[in-house]
């Protein structure tokens, strides 16, 4: 309770990157109430929560500039037993995106045993998850609106069909909460965090996806796009990427081969 006391007091900001309660936290009988409250919402829908100082709170989490104080979710905490890859990319995606992604991604989360991390949007997004589902793989929607406002409304039908897979809905934002503009950013981060790397599927110069790759830059996580022809419309953001070192990958070899080298460590 109280950390979605402070979360609220800090207007779902983390500033000062807490990841333990302040020594001198003050608040309300009232604030105390309504968060009390809240989380006896929260099982009455059978909604997940965590916050730093819990056991399933995302390790990976701890490496950004500003880790969710308090996020909620459907589903099981998968992120602690599967290793993971983000993919981002356009909502109108290209047929040759469609094609490479259900051929070569498909094909790299089936042979490597990985998790698929993506926002649900329409497009690359929705895509990923599908095929995670298909390939039997563990998949994580994190949204930028509440968990019982899902956006975009079509989650609806993807969670009732699937809610026996291995799939997991996240949301910083509180249950009703309704979407607005700046919620991509505090998803976007989030979707970088998660994945051992990114993929940028399809990507214009004014995207979110760009703004996705921002987060992963900050947290010296790996990004990696496939090519296309500079005469391509809605692939400029994939060249830019490229022309400013993102890594190649031209099929699902390259992703092999890219994911094993960065998890050699472990």
């Amino acid at each position: 309770m109280l950390f979605k006391i402070i979360q609220r007091k800090l207007k779902f900001r983390n500033p000062e990157s807490l990841t333990v309660l302040p020594k001198n936290f003050m608040y309300t009988e009232s604030e105390y109430n309504a968060a009390k409250s809240y989380i006896q919402d929260l099982a009455k829908y059978n909604i997940r929560y965590t916050h730093p100082e819990k056991d399933d709170y995302p390790e990976k989490f701890f490496m950004m500039k500003e880790p969710p104080l308090f996020f909620e979710y459907i589903g099981e905490p998968i992120w602690q037993n599967y290793e993971f890859i983000s993919v981002v990319g356009s909502r109108e995606i290209h047929t040759i995106t469609e094609q490479w992604m259900r051929l070569h991604l498909s094909e790299f989360v089936k042979n490597e045993n990985v998790g698929i991390v993506s926002g649900g949007a329409k497009g690359v997004d929705q895509l990923s998850h599908l095929i995670a589902i298909k390939n039997k793989a563990p998949t994580i929607f994190i949204l930028p609106s509440g968990l019982l406002h899902l956006y975009p409304k079509s989650l609806a039908s993807i969670r009732s069909e699937y809610r026996n897979q291995n799939i997991c809905f996240i949301s910083e934002f509180e249950i009703h909460q309704a979407l607005h503009k700046s919620h991509f950013y505090f998803r976007n981060r989030l979707i970088a965090a998660l994945g051992d790397l990114t993929l940028v599927a399809q990507a214009s110069l004014k995207s979110g996806s760009l703004l996705t790759v921002h987060h992963c830059l900050e947290i010296g996580k790996p990004v990696v796009t496939i090519p296309a022809h500079p005469e391509m419309s809605g692939f400029d953001g994939n060249l830019k990427l490229l022309y400013e070192g993102a890594y190649l990958v031209r099929d699902s070899t390259d992703l092999r081969e890219f994911w094993r080298a960065e998890n050699w460590p472990s």
